[in-house]
């Protein structure tokens, strides 16, 4: 009787003992779950639907998806500014004024991010096309330098404000650090293989966001230090003039115009001569000694006009 009192009591013991190992597993993994749960329910809610209306500048603050306030004291909230333009030059010394304005882009911090050069230097139809990165601070200093080269034809600059997307980024990196810490240290408490497996995962992914984020801050960057300049360079013999739309001046353009287009003309057709005489010259040797042979042979044109008067003269 009591061996098997005491087999009753060793079974309620180890039934017990199991169902607390489970309950604690379950308890772990919940904890794994909510945890993690939480923190991707903040990044998602307190800032993937922060957009650049809902940042107020004044305030310093923006506005998460639940209608919160979310302070922005900590994050760089000055103007961000992306200054870029285009500018088209006409000039008559196309060596000296590309040289020029490559050393006007040095002298002010910046560097060409590309340059192309076409056209002949013997037609003196050369042009240039170029983009340059000035620094910021430098911008207007180098606008203004650069129009004194040549003679400016057009001119277009525009201003970007990505405030708001550059606060935005900040906000989303921190988010996503701040997660990362707490997955690293769930992963030093996992418990079995299982829960270091999806932690890992889910480590990798927030990585994965905040190397696409750090990389576009640095995109960011580059576009607010460094102002992006186009510049166009065409060589001419006169430079455009700017006129008033005036009935006279229409007249004056048409007559240049067709006076211009008819020296262009003569000047072609010259060229064309030059370029065919070559084999004009051989033509005319050819059709010299056909006349020649033709001649001596007696069956020319003009020896048979002169045989025809002989003969006349004979029955006359």
């Amino acid at each position: 009787m009591k061996r098997r009192l005491l087999a009753v009591i060793i079974s309620c013991m180890v039934l017990a003992t199991t169902a607390c190992g489970g309950t604690s597993s379950a308890d772990s993994a919940a904890t794994l779950e909510g945890a993690t749960n939480s923190f991707m329910a903040k990044d998602a809610v307190g800032f993937e639907e922060t957009t650049a209306e809902s940042y107020d500048m004044d305030t310093n603050t923006t506005t998460d998806a639940g209608g919160e306030e979310v302070d922005l004291s900590e994050y760089d909230t000055s103007r961000k500014l992306v200054y870029n333009s285009n500018i088209r030059l006409e000039t008559k010394k196309f060596d000296d004024d590309l040289a020029r304005v490559k050393a006007l882009v040095t002298e002010n911090g910046g560097y060409l991010e590309n340059n192309s050069t076409y056209g002949n230097a013997e037609y003196g139809s050369r042009s240039a096309s170029m983009i340059a990165r000035i620094p910021a601070d430098k911008y207007q200093a180098f606008m203004s330098s650069v129009g004194d080269v040549g003679s400016v034809t057009s001119k277009s600059e525009s201003v970007d404000d990505i405030t708001s997307s550059y606060v935005d980024v900040q906000a989303r990196l921190k988010s996503l650090n701040t997660k990362l810490a707490r997955l690293q240290e769930l992963e030093a408490n996992a418990e079995n293989v299982t829960e270091l497996l999806e932690i890992e995962d889910r480590i990798n992914d927030v990585q994965y966001q905040i190397e696409s984020y750090t990389a576009q801050k640095k995109a960011y960057d580059d576009q607010i230090d460094y102002s992006t300049v186009s510049i166009d360079i065409s060589e001419v013999a006169t430079y455009s003039e700017v006129k008033a739309d005036t009935a006279w001046n229409r007249f004056a353009d048409a007559f240049a115009g067709s006076f211009a287009g008819f020296i262009t003309f003569l000047q072609n057709l010259v060229i064309a001569i030059i370029y065919l005489l070559p084999y004009l010259i051989i033509i005319g040797i050819v059709i010299f000694i056909i006349v020649k042979v033709r001649k001596k042979k007696g069956k020319g044109p003009l020896f048979r006009r002169k045989k025809k008067e002989i003969s006349k003269e004979k029955n006359d």
